[in-house]
């Protein structure tokens, strides 16, 4: 019997076992190829009939055009081995998928998406039942862990009943739990101008038609579902892919403007200059009626006699300044890793403790949202929810532009460098550049922290020099700072990335200079290359 730890190099490469990452599935679709993908449906049929003891799965897509034969795939491959499918066979975004999901807490369920990642990669991203996200190390049986020895492994299941085949749709249900949620009034968003990019991914309907029904005027851009991608990469963070858009929202009419991924689930924001306002800051100016919505929550007695404490976590990447003022709107804040599985996870185990939202500074956004946005008895599903979270952020700027500007005036007083990825040909460097990195950082004086509050891994390396460890409502930032984060992507291949903040730009410039010239080198060398 095959095992992980014991098939060749060569092995490996021919059954792309690198496809299994951290936290999802995800390669290139011609590496995919249909035994493989068979292959693969069976080892998740095995995992979720064997392991999750499911009969059903909730299935969904996203636009790639890769998308359509291995969801084709996954349909005769999984009723074949007996479970029932909930599909909805045309493009959805991944937050409405994760909505399915809530409407069939008992079911597991597959995304077939590579989220931000160029046209030519495909993947997934699996939910075993109560939306608990299955990745390495995570799940019954060590999660895709398992997923991966089914694979190698590759032994026939058995053969039962033929599963059956259910339509589900979820749109209408998902803008009305969202726009109920975020306390959207009828005409709340009269008289605002908004600018959306979809990047020709799958969140447009959603987000388009609640804007709409809220009373917003909505100028569209990229609406279109299209796996070509005409644009560029589905990344918001992709200056080539967001360009046009900024110097459209600069052209003036419009008070904010928001952009989206491939997937649906990243939604960065802008102001009427074109400027980002970072999720952790954006996030700061959500607390309040986060908080409102949660302190119902406690009335309901879900947290027992526990006093009201709300808790957060915030991304290791979150401007200093940000997380002082999420501090002081009243919610605990606590440093947390990357990814995406590890924060819903930590989110889910913690509820009781009142750990409420988390956000990343890639653009994400994380809640405990409630199964039943009327009967919190119900549970809470650790998830994400961008249209809430777009919606919650129309809501708060279009009432209160000033604390926006604010915000904005503040986050123009740190000088940043967005972080920026470095592909590497052989994940062989990518621990050696790291390592010097880190050291020469600290040889200038600065603090490492590797770990988060518990002691368990950051799974990156944050450097701090003029700022404590841990920050908080009372934290003195009119001193010097600066601040380096690194880490090794966990769901790409052969990446590294970085992101800078300083209270000076001076010192931005240098530690950014400091980090090219370890990575120049292996550009040079022809080794690596920017992205």
């Amino acid at each position: 019997m095959m095992h992980y730890d014991r098939l060749t190099g060569e092995e490996k490469s021919g059954l792309n076992i690198s496809m299994f990452k951290a936290y999802d599935i995800r390669t290139k679709s011609a590496a995919l190829t249909p035994a493989l993908k068979r292959r693969l449906i069976r080892a998740l049929g095995r995992y979720y009939t064997e392991v999750l003891k499911v009969d059903s799965v909730v299935l969904g897509r996203d636009a790639r055009l890769a998308a359509p034969a291995l969801m084709e795939a996954a349909i005769e491959g999984l009723t074949e081995m007996g479970l029932d499918v909930l599909v909805n066979p045309t493009q959805i975004s991944t937050c409405q998928f994760y909505y399915g999901c809530m409407q069939n807490p008992h079911s597991a369920g597959i995304m077939i998406t590579a989220s931000h990642n160029p046209g030519s990669y495909i993947g997934m991203k699996l939910v075993a039942p109560t939306l608990v996200t299955l990745a390495m190390g995570n799940g019954p049986q060590g999660g895709i862990s398992a997923i991966r020895e089914f694979y190698i492994e590759d032994r026939p299941a058995g053969q039962g009943r033929r599963g059956r085949v259910r339509i589900v749709r979820y749109l209408d249900q998902f803008i009305d739990y969202s726009t109920r949620l975020a306390g959207i009034q009828p005409h709340e968003l009269d008289g605002v101008s908004i600018l959306t990019d979809f990047l020709s991914g799958s969140a447009g309907t959603e987000v388009s038609e609640a804007l709409m029904g809220a009373g917003a005027s909505v100028r569209v851009r990229n609406l279109v579902p299209d796996g070509t991608f005409p644009s560029g990469d589905p990344n918001p963070i992709v200056a080539d892919s967001i360009a046009p858009t900024w110097n459209m929202i600069r052209e003036g009419g419009y008070d904010f403007g928001f952009c989206f991924d491939g997937d649906g689930d990243r939604m960065d924001t802008m102001n009427a200059k074109g400027e980002q306002i970072t999720p952790s800051y954006n996030l700061s100016l959500l607390i309040p009626e986060i908080k409102r919505l949660f302190r119902g929550v406690h009335e309901s007695g879900y947290f027992g006699s526990a006093a009201f404490n709300p808790q957060m976590f915030y991304d290791v990447k979150a401007n200093p300044p940000s997380v002082v003022r999420q501090a002081k709107e009243g919610i605990g804040v606590h440093i947390i890793r990357n990814g995406h599985s590890f924060i819903k996870e930590a989110l889910r185990r913690n509820l009781k403790d009142q750990y409420i939202v988390a956000s990343e500074e890639s653009a994400h956004y994380y809640m405990n949202f409630p199964l039943d946005s009327k009967d919190y008895s119900k549970g809470f599903a650790a998830t994400e929810n961008t249209l809430y979270f777009t919606l919650l952020t129309a809501k708060a700027w279009s009432r209160n532009p000033k604390l926006y500007e604010e915000a904005f005036a503040e986050q123009l007083a740190i000088h940043r460098q967005r972080e920026w990825p470095c592909e590497f040909f052989s994940d062989e460097y990518l621990e050696p550049v790291v390592a010097e990195v880190e050291r020469i950082f600290a040889e200038r004086g600065l603090s490492v922290f590797k770990t988060m509050e518990d002691g368990s891994s950051l799974d990156a390396t944050l450097m701090r020099e003029g700022l404590p460890e841990l920050i908080g409502r009372t934290t003195n930032l009119n001193g010097e700072w600066l601040q380096v984060a690194q880490r090794i992507s966990r769901s790409e291949e052969g990446i590294a990335r970085w992101e800078v903040a300083s209270s000076s730009a001076e010192r931005l410039n240098e530690a950014v200079s400091l980090i090219r010239g370890v990575t120049d080198t292996y550009v040079k060398d022809g080794k690596a290359r920017y992205e």
